[in-house]
């Protein structure tokens, strides 16, 4: 595993920079290296990936249906507001993992 798959899986799980270290009980700046690719991978780290991803599965999907109730909110709002269907589709391709994160925070969307 290089450090562009790292970062592409670490994303699809939902997790950021300091939550995989705190995981695989290492520093934040080590995860950043890999990522950057200024250091090797360990061996271990598509290992211990696969067990995170079975771990995590439930919580990856809840968290990607909440992220797709609040693209089709956004959608909709926005053509409540007069945009043309395909502006209003495009603000909603635009949600992000955080916006997913602080809609939930705030009670805005339920999981």
């Amino acid at each position: 595993m290089n450090g562009r798959e790292l970062r592409a899986w670490r994303k699809a799980q939902y997790l950021s920079q300091p939550e995989l270290a705190a995981i695989l009980d290492v520093h934040v700046n080590t995860v950043a290296n890999w990522e950057a690719r200024n250091t090797r991978t360990p061996r271990m780290l598509e290992l211990a990936c696969e067990a995170i991803t079975g771990q995590r599965a439930r919580q990856v999907r809840l968290l990607r249906a909440v992220q797709e109730k609040l693209a089709h909110q956004r959608r909709m709002r926005a053509i409540a507001q007069g945009l043309p269907e395909r502006r209003a589709a495009a603000a909603a391709l635009k949600v992000t993992e955080d916006d997913t994160r602080a809609a939930i925070a705030s009670g805005e969307i339920q999981p």
